[in-house]
């Protein structure tokens, strides 16, 4: 008897303190909901953005512009500063190019991660928080941005040449391209470091400025060129005369030339600015060329041509020179900003939406909660997505004048605010909520490589990104990059390597190299990266060469086999960086010989397009059968990809088939591992799995030991009595 008290009253002592417990974090999700409503910003408007071109964009800048019948300037900062764009959890970048609330007109850039191919998509617009910082970003939103900012010119991105008095200089954030001499060989021109590829625009905001008496000159040149010297590659918009009323086009492809003399008039009086914009692209099988004031076409400039407009890389470039006849004028090109953004013939459709009602539930939450409004007919549809019905019932909103409030307590906007940039302590809620999701239990499976496709490093905060990919079981990046600024991705790499995430470099993925005139760009682009694993304090552990799905034609002219380039990595990479092929599927399997010697091991892209979906162990095995008996028949080994857009509904489900596919292989050497394309999209979707539902009271679940534990303490009186 007086044995078992003590042992009573450290039961119910215990107990007791589980009850603080429970009651401790009650009292912390009350306050975690209080900070975030306090942190909220308190106005939102949804953005339909429908492609027209017919073409899956990536990276694709599109442009808001707000006016007195979509927005109302006075529940927004009066500088804009707290705007902000996201989709489905994920901040978009953005660029404000003119915010005049004065006169109730915004122009503002935002850069979709994707957009599919003859669909509507969906942005939320958020605004109206007085603590919220700037964090509008050209760098961020376009593929090239230079505002000039100080007074001297980055040499990280432009070369300059110049001949006689020629002179490039940046003052007060304006750079001055200008001949001020009036001699027929003065001429001054800077050009890009970086090249880039069609379907680009070079848009500058520029003023001409002319000293002298003459109405002519000077002679001013915007456009792409690929090479300095010889100019094999050109197109130019060049501009001359007072007002620079004389208006030209000239193209050169492999030295064949087409020229064209007073297409247009700018009419732009001397010392005011315009934006000019020249866009190279291809449009039903033709390279093209637009010319844009302002951001209206002008059909004048419009030209089309496979004899004298190139599709190869270029890089950008202004040029200033006195008139070709020795005018006495001299004079220069003002530009305040230069930039680059992609670009397609029919450009996206964006309609602005007031919100309406109090049941909206934001794009947040719209990927699981309005699941069925959006995408009843298209399992296949990106999150992001929405069915034409929703477009054509939100088109309606499009003419209200004002937003919602929709700040009011409780709300599931205020309650999902952490996504945005610049309020630390969402920032740390959000972490929060990161950590707890991580520590959902996924499937089991044992793999060498558990891999997951990354198209942009700095679209994610990296703490999250590794919280996310631990949680997973994630062990390997596979990163997509452009040899043009490789070095830009040194700090992600060296981040990942201490998080214990290896980073391989995925190559090539825009380009066939056995087309006519790739060769060079497919050969640079290897040597580029390796180059920068010779001299980086974080190279890439891997590098994956990514095979077009023609390539294993015979190549063109000019132009460079696959073989070349795998036999280049083999003898150039370091003993410790592995080599891999990116294969697609229904190639000819015999090609697989020729490069094993080569290559570490091979990457079986198992996701055929539109036309079915792979996102069955059954499936998968089935369709990456005769791949995987080559790579095994060669003594290689294949790590077999998976695309995310397959139906997958949440990414337990994607789980699962990684641990399905681990089991199948488990006897077999030639498996590798598994990864998954790609993680924006990965990212987006749900984390449910199958579990017991979550208590909606905070603390039940230990209120309910509590009271069992209380029985017991009982139970053990009534038995000792």
């Amino acid at each position: 008897m007086i044995a078992k008290r003590p042992t009573a009253y450290i039961i119910f002592s215990v107990f007791f303190i589980f009850l603080l417990t429970g009651c401790a974090l009650a009292a912390t999700d009350r306050m975690q909901g209080i900070s975030t409503e306090e942190t909220s910003w308190n106005y939102s408007q949804e953005i339909l953005i429908t492609e027209n071109a017919g073409k899956t964009l990536q990276g694709y800048p599109i442009l808001v512009r707000l006016n007195s019948s979509n927005f109302n300037f006075s529940k927004a900062k009066s500088d804009g500063s707290d705007i902000r764009f996201s989709s489905e959890n994920k901040t978009l970048n953005y660029w404000i190019e003119t915010w005049k609330p004065e006169n109730e007109e915004a122009l503002i850039w935002v850069r979709l991660p994707s957009l599919s191919a003859n669909q509507t998509t969906k942005i939320l617009m958020r605004y109206g928080n007085p603590g919220a910082e700037a964090v509008s970003s050209g760098e961020n939103t376009f593929d090239f941005f230079d505002d000039f900012e100080g007074n001297s010119l980055n040499e990280f991105r432009w070369n300059v040449e110049n001949e006689g008095g020629g002179l490039v200089e940046v003052k007060n954030g304006i750079c001055n391209v200008s001949a001020p001499s009036p001699h027929v060989h003065d001429f001054s021109m800077v050009y890009s470091k970086n090249n880039f590829n069609i379907n680009s625009m070079f848009v500058v905001k520029r003023m001409k400025v002319t000293t002298g008496e003459d109405d002519r000159g000077p002679s001013l040149q915007q456009g792409f060129v690929d090479q300095i010297d010889s100019r094999s590659n050109e197109i130019k918009h060049e501009t001359e005369f007072a007002n620079e009323s004389r208006v030209g086009l000239e193209t050169i492809y492999e030295k064949q030339k087409s020229t064209f003399y007073d297409l247009t008039d700018v009419s732009v009086p001397e010392g005011e600015w315009y934006v000019s914009g020249i866009a190279w692209y291809e449009e039903s099988n033709a390279p093209k060329v637009s010319w844009f004031k302002n951001g209206i076409r002008d059909s004048k400039m419009d030209f089309a041509s496979n004899d004298s407009v190139t599709n190869l890389p270029m890089h950008i470039y202004l040029y200033a020179a006195s008139y070709k006849d020795s005018s006495k004028n001299t004079g220069c090109m003002a530009v305040d900003y230069a930039l680059v953004r992609k670009f397609v013939g029919t450009e996206p459709m964006v309609k602005v939406i007031s919100a309406q009602g109090e049941n909206r539930i934001s794009l947040e939450n719209g990927s699981v909660n309005n699941s069925k409004d959006f995408s009843v007919n298209n399992s296949k549809s990106d999150s992001l997505n929405n069915s034409k019905s929703e477009s054509v019932n939100n088109s309606e909103n499009v003419s209200e004048n004002k937003s919602e409030d929709i700040s009011e307590p409780g709300s599931k906007l205020n309650s999902e605010t952490s996504t945005f940039e610049g309020a630390a302590q969402v920032q740390e809620n959000l972490s929060q909520n990161d950590t707890s999701a991580s520590e959902s239990k996924f499937p089991k499976y044992n793999v060498e490589i558990s891999g997951i496709k990354l198209s942009s490093p700095y679209n994610f905060d990296f703490s999250t990104l590794t919280k996310e990919l631990n949680s997973s079981g994630i062990n390997t990046i596979f990163l997509s990059v452009n040899s043009e600024d490789i070095w830009q991705y040194e700090r992600f790499v060296k981040m990942a390597h201490e998080n214990g995430i290896s980073v391989h470099a995925v190559l090539l993925e825009d380009v066939n190299c056995t087309k006519k005139g790739a060769g060079n760009l497919c050969q640079n682009t290897l040597d580029a990266v390796l180059d920068y694993n010779e001299k980086s304090l974080a190279p890439f552990d891997g590098v994956d060469i990514y095979v077009n799905s023609s390539a294993w034609e015979s190549p063109e002219e000019s132009a460079i086999d696959y073989r070349k380039l795998f036999e280049t990595a083999n003898k150039k990479a370091e003993e410790n960086v592995s080599i891999s092929a990116s294969l697609p599927l229904n190639y000819t399997a015999s090609q697989i010989k020729e490069i094993t010697p080569f290559v570490d091991s091979f990457v079986i892209r198992a996701y055929p397009g539109e036309t079915e979906e792979l996102n069955t162990v059954s499936g998968i095995v089935d369709v990456v059968a005769l791949e995987m008996g080559e790579i095994r028949g060669a003594g290689s080994r294949g790590i077999i990809e998976i695309s995310v857009k397959e139906g997958f509904k949440d990414k337990y489900s994607i789980q699962q088939l990684f641990a399905g596919l681990a089991d199948y292989y488990s006897d077999d050497s030639a498996f590798l591992g598994v990864s998954v394309f790609n993680c924006d999209t990965y990212k987006e979707l749900p984390q449910t799995q199958p579990e017991e539902k979550e208590s909606p009271i905070p603390g039940f679940n230990v209120l309910s030991v509590i009271l069992a534990g209380l029985g017991a303490f009982f139970f053990l009186k009534v038995k000792r009595n």
